[in-house]
This record gives C-alpha cells, sequence and structure tokens, in this order.
C-alpha cells in the first residue's frame, strides 16, 4: 500500500516537473503589434442612426492603427443619444481616440476628458477647440461643442501634435 502511494506521488512530482519544463522552456506568446479593427460597420451603422452631422477621420496615415470602435444607441448616455469612439495606436504604444454624442455635453466632455484642466483654446481649419490635460493620466483633449446639440472629443496620451492631425482630419460621414 505504502509502495503504492509513493508510486503515484512520484508520478505526480514527474508531471509536475514535465509540465515547469514546458513552461519555462516555451515561451508565452506577446502581442507585438496592435490588433487592428475595421470600423466600417460602426461608420455606416452611425450615419444612419446619428441625429447629428456625424464626423469620422479620413486621410489619416498608416501608422494609426485603429484598435477598438463602438457605436453605443442609447444606453449609459441616455435615450435617444447615439454616441461613437474610435480608438488609434501609434508604432510607440501612444493612443488617440475620437468620441461623438448628442448626449450632454457638459458630463460626456468630463468623462472623456477625465475632467481635464482647461488650456488655452486651438484655433483648427476656422473652428475653435478647447483644450485640456489632466497630467496626472497622461492625457491631452481637445473637444468642441455645437450648437445643434452634439459634442466630439479627441483625447489621449498622443502629442499635441497627433491630436491636432486627428481633429482636422474630421469629415462629415456620408448618410
Amino acid at each position: 500500500m505504502l509502495n503504492r502511494v509513493l508510486g503515484a506521488g512520484l508520478s505526480a512530482l514527474g508531471c509536475l516537473l514535465a509540465a515547469a519544463v514546458v513552461v519555462v522552456a516555451i515561451p508565452a506568446p506577446h502581442a507585438a503589434e496592435p490588433v487592428t479593427v475595421s470600423y466600417r460597420a460602426d461608420r455606416a451603422k452611425l450615419a444612419r442612426l446619428a441625429p447629428y452631422p456625424a464626423v469620422a477621420p479620413a486621410g489619416l496615415p498608416a501608422s494609426w492603427q485603429p484598435v477598438s470602435s463602438g457605436l453605443a444607441v442609447g444606453g449609459a448616455n441616455g435615450a435617444g443619444t447615439v454616441t461613437w469612439q474610435l480608438g488609434f495606436m501609434f508604432p510607440d504604444g501612444a493612443l488617440a481616440a475620437l468620441a461623438e454624442t448628442n448626449a450632454n455635453a457638459v458630463a460626456f466632455i468630463r468623462r472623456m476628458t477625465n475632467d481635464g484642466t482647461p488650456l488655452a483654446p486651438v484655433r483648427l481649419d476656422g473652428q475653435t477647440w478647447h483644450a485640456s490635460s489632466a497630467p496626472a493620466r497622461g492625457q491631452r483633449s481637445m473637444y468642441l461643442t455645437s450648437p445643434a446639440g452634439f459634442t466630439v472629443v479627441v483625447t489621449g496620451d498622443a502629442t499635441w501634435a497627433e491630436l491636432r492631425e486627428l481633429a482636422a482630419s474630421l469629415r462629415p460621414v456620408a448618410r
């Protein structure tokens, strides 16, 4: 009986040692490149559903890799709202995002900018973008609101130049 218990124990120990060798000898895969997504379907749905003149980036360089896209109708922003968030990653790992909605502007801006500290406005293509910074989070943001009731925010840990490039790329989405 004792031999059987010792044999089983040694077998279990042998299996554990073999598993440890496999874990150490074969490294776990790590994502060297971000996983890109297509945002065409969300953009098309946005064009159909948005009760505001929706915008989307056009003509960005290939180094702007889209890594997330999400369209919400209603939900946390309230009934009748349409909100789109689109995220990009750069080769250095920095992130930039576009967020647009017809939800309450004050609450949306506060949330998207992490209640950033206001900075001097940025003039871009004839429009005045408000700027803010949340240094503790490494976040920079630019946003504008329309009297028609929609808000556009570009934000992230990307450089100011990259955020301006994203903002300048925004074009109306054809319905």
